[in-house]
């Protein structure tokens, strides 16, 4: 007889049964693959024994949608304080007199005794509230902070998992759950497992919740991976991890030079602008046409649009732009303002639409803890917006499109070089503009008469025989009127037989004006 070992068909089936339950075994696996295990595989946290369960406690406290097993995390390890944090003592299920607090991260090296602060005391009970403000805390160095579990045999546990007494002995048991909120903005979870060495699983030994913290690392811009502004985002904690999470969603398109709607296209669609407007690098400007014309060394291209002479037969992929004839980065050549930054070829403030967490505030597009709840470096001090700024400037008050270095008011165009060859003007870089009839191209000189309606610069009339304008009547009350547009600093030189060479003869002035402001104003229309 062929015993069940030797037949070959036996074998094979069970090599079939191993192999399924390998299988079942690592789909198992990789579906838990997120979640918390101890040493021994053991997911956490457990049920508890006769009370109840950490789930239990966290819906109470309307945390909807926050699961205990897919949720809980390791870290955060470290975290930056607002202000002021407030602590509240959610469960005590513990047969020990717990202690939780606080202490300031040292790197490379646990806290000592002494420099343990405590929050909570052994006695404190379930619903126990209180704050701590870290402006006027002494004890604060002003950085990063962790927190710890004391035990009275006595052990002190830490939420930097590298010092746990036990790390040697049980390789790595896990003592600390930690969950972000979900109902309480910047606030975290800390769920406690006090025995050494081991415990009953179930991480409501103490069960604090902490608000008004922002984890290790948080704030610091980043992206996304989406298109358009979606892509920008901001470091926050998200069950326990860093992840990048925008600080700006879709919208209805318009003309800033930004892709609002996210779908990989720039002031793309209908209807950005006025109806006699075009949008062109993110402004709405007045359309050009080839009468009106453009500033010096552009021209008016088949959009309405001035771009720069030598551009106007070059089409550029998706993402660049033409500059001198030659495709470019957006923001190659570009020198921004101080205190500006080059995006998408356009100098903008770093922190505009900018959502910091809690007690932050932008600088230089990275949120930052406010001062005073973040210590000032040496020589600086904490201004009013809870920005750290040179002492020396802290009685000095700039005008716009200034700043203070020094202690003194300085230039924000000084070196800057705008795209587009813009001018960059009260520390902002402006768009270059149509030519139309207030704008020309001679800005340092004296403006028109204001009280003189005048004919756009770049118009000629020779007796009506201009092109486009046969509609004006050659004879206006005397022979042979011409308008020169030859010089961009006269308001006008008007000629008749006799009296060529300043002004009109006597009696032509206001029929003259008002049949010119006419003539352009008609051509306007079938402009636009």
């Amino acid at each position: 007889m062929t015993t069940p070992e030797r037949n070959p068909k036996h074998r094979a089936m069970r090599l079939l049964l191993v192999l399924r339950v390998a299988l079942i075994g690592w789909l198992l696996a990789a579906a838990a693959g997120a979640q918390v295990r101890q040493p021994n595989g053991v997911i956490v946290p457990l049920p508890a024994d006769g009370a109840p369960s950490l789930q239990e406690y966290l819906d109470r406290r309307m945390e909807v949608g926050l699961d205990v097993r897919r949720d809980a995390a390791v870290t955060p390890e470290r975290f930056t304080p607002g202000c002021t944090i407030r602590f509240t003592v959610v469960a005590r299920d513990s047969g020990y007199e717990n202690a939780f607090g606080w202490y300031n991260v040292v790197a490379g090296r646990a806290p000592t005794a002494s420099e343990l602060h405590e929050l909570v005391g052994p006695s404190a009970p379930e619903g126990f509230t209180a704050t701590l403000d870290f402006r006027s805390n002494p004890l604060w160095s002003g950085g990063e902070i962790g927190f710890y579990l004391r035990t009275p045999p006595p052990y002190v546990y830490y939420s930097e998992r590298a010092y746990q007494p036990d790390r040697e002995v049980s390789m790595g048991f896990v003592h600390l759950l930690i969950y972000d909120s979900r109902a309480t903005p910047n606030a975290f979870y800390f769920a406690w497992e006090d025995l050494f060495n081991g415990g009953d699983n179930d991480f409501q030994d103490l069960l604090m919740i902490v608000d008004n913290l922002v984890c290790a690392g948080g704030g610091a811009p980043c992206d996304t991976g989406e298109r358009g502004v979606c892509a920008r985002g901001v470091r926050q904690c998200r069950s326990g991890m860093l992840a990048c999470v925008r600080d700006t969603g879709p919208s209805a398109e318009r003309c800033d030079g930004l892709d609002n709607d996210c779908d990989g296209m720039v002031d793309d669609g209908d209807g950005l602008c006025g109806a006699r407007q075009v949008c062109d690098r993110g402004v709405c400007l007045e359309r050009c046409t080839q009468e009106l014309g453009c500033g010096p060394g552009f021209v008016c291209s088949d959009r309405g649009t001035c771009v720069e002479d030598t551009c106007a037969a070059v089409t550029c992929p998706e993402g660049r732009v033409c500059r001198m004839g030659v495709c470019r980065e957006p923001c190659e050549g570009v020198t921004c303002p101080t205190n500006q930054v080059c995006r998408v070829g356009r100098c903008v403030d770093p922190c505009a639409g900018l959502t910091c967490d809690g007690d932050q505030v932008c600088v230089a597009g990275v949120c930052q803890t406010r001062c005073p709840c973040r210590r000032c470096g040496a020589g600086e001090s904490c201004f009013t917006d809870g920005r750290c700024r040179p002492m020396a400037c802290a009685t000095v008050s700039c005008p716009a499109g200034f700043f203070c270095a020094a202690g003194a008011c300085r230039d924000a165009c000084a070196g800057a070089v705008c795209p587009n060859r813009g001018a960059c003007t009260a520390g902002e870089c402006r768009e270059p503009v149509v030519m139309d009839a207030g704008v020309r191209p001679d800005a340092g000189l004296p403006p028109r008469d204001a009280g003189t309606p005048m004919l756009d610069v770049g118009v000629s009339l020779d007796g009506g025989r201009d092109a486009g304008l046969q509609d004006v009547p050659r004879d206006l009350g005397g022979p042979d009127v011409e308008l020169l547009v030859d010089d961009p600093g006269a308001n006008c030189v008007c000629s008749a037989p006799g009296a060529r060479s300043t002004g009109l003869a006597p009696g032509w002035g206001p029929g003259l004006a008002a049949v010119l402001l006419g003539v352009a104003r008609r051509r306007r229309a079938r402009q636009a």
